[in-house]
């Protein structure tokens, strides 16, 4: 209805006609706010300057205007277009039921809104690429739901309480997201111009101190009174070499729970990706990146460039792929920035080997471990111990399981002094996976 006393005035949209414009866009409506829904979703490499690396998605993304930023375990950033009904400001939906459920290890859920049924799933505080979708009909977000049950282990699985599923809930979305964290779109340019700012008025302090520091030194220059200076006995000082301590092997490792997320990130997201023609091999992941190899099953008329263009649908641009054969490729995504921690070992030799044994025994579980020394400095040429060398005792160990990088983390935390050195995974063998690392003895 429009004000006769002022033409130009308008009255509030309803909540029905908030819903009419959202059903036609990315957007839903959850007790009057609006949210954003249909991101594309991408993990975060560089959380200390993600902009450099946000502008080039946008900018090989048509129509991508707004991004948003996730940190926490699995940094990651979500890109949204105009187009779609998204706007500056607006929470995404995707991150607010991320944050409400981040005590579960993983999410796949379905909830009825009044634009039809919204899909998300979140795997590891990830939210999986392309996985954030508003269907219109039912039986699209049926076939969408169940298609993700072919992956294992879900934290939760929600959905409408009329679908009669066993094992699964249903959740009030509006309860739910009512106190989460809110993390909203922004425009890429306003975020640069927020650095501008910042930088410019860095710039201005910088050349006020200057200023005020010459004034400072021109008056207590005037008002000094002029005196000769006494020339002191010079000394003979003989320097001191500096006595820099060697860093323990333990004081520079790579943090478990960051390489576990990276690696079981990573590797979920490259055994998801189906290449016609192309088997994969065994994914290796190490702290300096994860590596793995494609075999051409089909005729030799299946050119590498397919692997490539396939690779690029999924959105895994970073994944450096190149021939090794004229059947082989190999792909490697290198990791530039894993957290290092110090975490010094508390059981001696005798200890470390007593509880292996005990799990070993306790848990039946393929524990293979060995006794080692690491020397440093090392031997000279001659075989001569150098001056102040140390020995570093510590027991490696190798498991082959099933199990996944999660359900090992129990037995990875029960150590202090432990580095993981290598994971690999192998999508044809029983026992998938396996662990190599050493944990050091006091």
């Amino acid at each position: 209805m429009v004000d006769q006393q002022n033409p130009t005035q308008t009255r509030p949209q309803t909540h029905a006609e908030m819903v009419a414009q959202a059903s036609q866009s990315g957007t839903v409506v959850i007790d009057g706010m609006r949210y954003a829904v249909g991101l594309m979703w991408l993990p975060l490499q560089n959380l200390d300057d993600p902009i450099p690396e946000i502008r080039e998605t946008m900018d090989s993304e048509p129509g991508a205007d707004y991004y948003c930023l996730r940190t926490g375990a699995a940094p990651q950033y979500g890109i949204a277009k105009s187009s779609m009904g998204h706007m500056e400001n607006e929470p995404s939906l995707a991150a607010a039921v991320a944050s409400a459920l981040s005590d579960k290890t993983s999410v796949c859920a379905v909830f009825k809104v009044d634009e039809g049924y919204w899909f998300v799933a979140i795997r590891n505080d990830l939210i999986l690429s392309e996985e954030d979708i508003l269907f219109h009909t039912e039986e699209e977000a049926k076939r969408a739901f169940f298609s993700m049950m072919a992956v294992p282990d879900w934290g939760i699985k929600i959905v409408p309480a009329s679908w009669h599923i066993e094992g699964t809930e249903e959740r009030d979305l509006a309860a739910l997201i009512k106190n989460s964290r809110k993390v909203r779109l922004v425009e890429l340019s306003t975020a640069k111009k927020t650095q501008i700012l910042l930088f410019v008025s860095l710039v201005i302090l910088a050349l006020l101190g200057g200023a005020v520091y010459l004034i400072y030194s021109l008056i207590k220059v005037a008002w000094t009174p002029e005196t000769i200076p006494v020339m002191p006995t010079p000394e003979v000082v003989k320097p001191v070499e500096p006595v820099i301590p060697k860093a323990k092997p333990w004081e520079k490792v790579v943090q478990v729970d960051a390489l576990l997320s990276r690696c079981w990130n990573n590797t979920y997201q490259l055994t998801s990706v189906f290449i016609p023609w192309w088997k994969m091999g065994t994914v290796v992941c190490t702290p300096s990146g994860i590596q793995t190899t494609w075999t051409r099953t089909g005729d030799p008329g299946k050119r590498l460039a397919w692997l490539k263009y396939a690779i690029k649908d999924y959105q895994f641009n970073r994944l450096e792929i190149k021939p090794i054969s004229t059947t082989q490729a190999e792909g490697k995504l290198p990791f530039a920035d894993m957290p290092m921690i110090s975490t010094a070992p508390t059981l001696t030799v005798e200890q470390l080997q007593e509880e292996l044994h005990e799990i070993t025994d306790a848990t039946g579980m393929p524990i293979a471990f060995s006794e080692q020394t690491v020397l440093d400095p090392p031997n000279n040429a001659d075989g001569s111990a150098p001056p102040n060398q140390q020995v570093y005792h510590f027991f490696s160990f190798t498991i082959n399981s099933e199990y996944t990088p999660w359900e090992w983390k129990t037995f990875f935390d029960k150590f202090t002094g432990l580095e993981l050195l290598k994971l690999e995974y192998a999508p044809g063998n029983q026992n998938k996976w396996k662990y190599e690392g050493r944990i050091y003895a006091k």
